[in-house]
């Protein structure tokens, strides 16, 4: 079975020059494959799939929290309503369905029962060397943080935070 690629476009309409597409094409494609990978090891039924990702701008403590594998990152939370480190609240989201085989942006996920991962990306991946992204799926809450580094001018995705579960992440090129 032949699986689209996430495409630029679904989120071109809201990146700013601050925002490097080459790091958002690399982000994607490594996202695109960790859910097409959970997508075919599960049981489906008729629950809808959707990637909801987006940009966050406000991160916790970024210059004194540190997720330390690869070099070391900002750890990649955000605020919950109390001050605390929680999910990252998004300047701005898409929501995309999956189907098997193709993404399609839709105004929202659709269905009572369906599995969602959630994706928040720093903002203004333009102005920095290395980007750590936050992801959580509905059906189990546990994040799973991805890093990528502007390596000559390539990002590359270094590091994920359940490598020590699942193995080395595949760097997608």
């Amino acid at each position: 079975m032949t699986t689209e690629q996430i495409s630029l476009d679904c989120v071109l309409d809201h990146l700013t020059p601050q925002d490097d597409a080459k790091a958002w094409k690399v982000i994607l494609s490594v996202i695109g494959e960790e859910f097409v990978e959970h997508y075919r090891a599960a049981v489906h039924g008729k629950q809808p799939w959707f990637l909801r990702i987006g940009v966050c701008s406000h991160w916790w403590r970024p210059h004194q929290a540190r997720w330390t594998q690869a070099g070391g990152f900002a750890w990649a939370v955000g605020y919950s309503g109390n001050g605390w480190p929680g999910p990252p609240q998004f300047d701005w989201s898409v929501v995309l369905a999956f189907d098997g085989e193709r993404w399609k942006r839709v105004e929202k996920h659709s269905g009572n029962k369906h599995v969602v991962l959630r994706v928040a990306i720093p903002a203004r991946t333009a102005k920095h060397k290395q980007a750590a992204v936050h992801t959580s799926w509905s059906m189990s809450h546990k994040p799973v943080f991805y890093g990528f580094r502007n390596i000559d001018g390539r990002w590359i995705c270094v590091a994920a935070s359940d490598e020590h579960e699942r193995g080395r992440i595949i760097n997608v090129q």
